[in-house]
């Protein structure tokens, strides 16, 4: 297993969760970090927190991905424009704890990822969540489909920020 940021380059978007899925199964955090741009970010499951650039990335995962977790992932829609791309997947996650507890998630993700001057993409913002932020969406507006939510909004309004910006930290 290894801590490096190196591991195979994606010369798609899709291939990136490919790659992640790999990094997973086979324990490697390196491997993981290689696929993410330096500044990065990344909401970890199952809590939903959000790491910021490789080190917070690294400190995040590393206990999961050492568990070596048997990881799927299955790319269903790809937006490209010019050198970024936002890919959804569905994936999944089985592994087992040295105490013998069973991990099991599974979750619908997006990702923002660029491609680099090398023609290798990498991931600039990876929501593995992002599923059940749609399917609350879906409760608290009572919409099923991606039809515009339009909502009159009385007094002040403004936008929960689910998300810290780091650049505001």
């Amino acid at each position: 297993m290894s801590d490096d940021p190196v591991g195979p380059a994606a010369s798609t978007p899709e291939a990136l969760h490919a790659i992640i899925a790999d990094a997973f199964s086979r324990g490697d955090v390196g491997a993981f970090l290689a696929a993410h741009e330096e500044g990065a970010s990344v909401v970890v499951p199952p809590g939903g927190t959000c790491a910021h650039g490789l080190a917070e990335i690294r400190a995040a995962t590393a206990p999961i991905i050492a568990l070596r977790p048997r990881m799927t992932s299955v790319v269903y829609k790809t937006l490209r424009s010019n050198e970024l791309a936002l890919t959804h997947a569905s994936w999944d996650l089985d592994g087992t704890a040295p105490d013998g507890t069973r991990t099991r998630l599974s979750g619908t993700a997006t990702i923002v990822s660029r491609r680099g001057p090398d023609g290798t993409w990498r991931i600039v913002l990876d929501d593995p969540q992002s599923g059940a932020a749609a399917a609350a969406a879906r409760v608290i507006y009572g919409r099923t489909g991606s039809e515009a939510v339009d909502m009159p909004v009385p007094g002040d309004h403004h936008v929960q920020e689910l998300y810290p910006d780091p650049d505001q930290a």
